[in-house]
This record gives structure tokens, sequence and C-alpha cells, in this order.
């Protein structure tokens, strides 16, 4: 992916005008923190075709053959009130799944609160960082990658149950320009939307993608494991569960490890 071809069908005003491509990085969120904090516009993008330190939430590895997925990391400078810390990895994740719907008619489902999957498997992961400019500035980086062109072979043998592709669900190769183009573009209109305070579409849609809605589910917290129905996505970005005895709770970070299809009786 070159940057004239990127530019080349790209119709938004901030995110992706301004863009630092890579073959090799450790992280691309690494870099599009540093640069930043060294003061790079907001919308900035950084790209790698592979990256050594690639990470996801709790620190793990997001592996990639180099050139098959889209590697990216985006700088954007809205100050998030308190209400809204919750909103950019869904933002994100929605982009992603509504893009991956455009161009391939695959059905992607959101995962609360970062995660883009097809048929159950990991296709897509979104890691948003919070930093301070060298003028004490708040911004956050979003960073996100995609398994575009990886085939089952490039899988290792202990993720192929839980990680996919776009070429191995639609069974041929995806344009990866054409796919970050749409993704920005998608991009772009939902991070308006945050600006405005006018999230109500992009929850709707979450919601409606929301992989596990109405499942049992039990969530990892700071606070230990909770059980409880899905519900819903509240308008902040938080998972709403009903409890046992009924009672409602809202998470606004936690991790969904496991999941089954009928509410536990008393």
């Amino acid at each position: 992916m070159t940057i004239d071809d990127i530019l080349s069908g790209l119709q938004n005003q901030t995110i992706g005008r301004q863009i630092q491509t890579y073959d090799r990085v450790g992280s691309t969120n690494d870099l599009a923190l540093q640069s930043g904090t060294d003061g790079a516009e907001e919308g900035t993008l950084i790209l790698a075709e592979s990256q050594t330190q690639g990470r996801g939430r709790h620190g793990r590895r997001w592996l990639a053959p180099p050139g098959s997925s889209i590697l990216a990391s985006v700088i954007l400078r809205h100050r998030l009130r308190a209400d809204q810390v919750g909103l950019p990895n869904l933002i994100g994740a929605v982009a992603i799944a509504t893009a991956i719907k455009e161009l391939t008619n695959l059905s992607a489902q959101i995962k609360w609160p970062n995660d883009v999957l097809i048929q159950k498997k990991k296709v897509s992961g979104v890691l948003t960082e919070l930093e301070y400019d060298q003028h004490r500035q708040p911004f956050f980086v979003m960073g996100f990658g995609v398994n575009v062109n990886t085939t089952k072979a490039d899988l290792p043998e202990e993720l192929r149950s839980s990680a996919t592709s776009l070429r191995i669900e639609s069974g041929r190769k995806i344009s990866r320009v054409v796919l970050l183009q749409t993704i920005l573009h998608r991009l772009e209109q939902n991070y308006l939307r945050l600006k405005c305070s006018d999230t109500e579409p992009i929850i709707a849609t979450a919601n409606r993608l929301l992989y596990f809605s109405g499942d049992w589910v039990q969530i990892n917290t700071a606070d230990g494991i909770c059980c409880g129905e899905t519900e819903a996505i509240d308008q902040d970005g938080g998972l709403l569960l009903k409890d046992i005895n009924g009672n409602r709770q809202k998470f606004l970070v936690g991790e969904v490890l496991q999941t089954g299809q009928a509410t536990p009786k008393n």
C-alpha cells in the first residue's frame, strides 16, 4: 500500500490526510503515541506492513505475516469527557464491521468492547490508548489490526479455531487499499458524531451487531468475575447485564470470557 494509492480514493477531511508508512515496526500504536506527543496533526495515520510488538488489550500480541493485513493507528485529539471514555474502541469496531460488510458482504459482529468477529472467529481488534502531548494537552491513539489476506496456513495452529481473515471467509483476495479507505471513511463519520455528542446511531449499530446479545456471559473485571444476561450497550459504551436476581449492572471495562445461550435458573 502506498500513500498515493490511499489518498487517491480517500474523501476524508481529517482522518488519513497525513500518513506515515513503514515496512516493519515494533508497534504502530507506540509510533503514534510518540508522534502525537511531538505534535502530529489530528487524523495522522501510522501504517506498517509488519510489526514485531503489536499488541491488543491486556498486552496480548497481534501477529501477522508481512503484507497480509492492515496494521494502523490514528492520532485523534478530541478531549474526551468522562462519559465518553468507553466510546473510542466501540466507534472503531463499528467502523471496521460496517466497512467489512460494505466491501465483502460478510456479516461481521462486535464482541464488546473492541473485537470484530466473523463466524465467531476474530478478524479484527481495536486498542485505544490515552496520552498527553508536549503542551500537556490530551489526545488518544486508536490502533487497529484487520486480518485481510491471511491464509489458514499463515495462522498458528493454536489460533485456527479462534481467528480468521477476510480471505479465508470470502474465498478471495481483498484489496487492502480499498478496505482501508472504507474503514477510514466510516471512522471519520463516527468520530464526527463523537465530537458532536451524536453517538446514538453508532450505539444502535453496535447493538444490532452485538455478538452475544441476550446471552448469559461471564465478564472478567478488576473486581473479579461477574455474570449476567446481556441486555445492550449503553449510550456511553458500557455493557448492560442483568444478573440472576434481575439486578442490572453496567460495565465500562472488562473482558467477556464465556458465553452461553440460556439464562441460568434460580
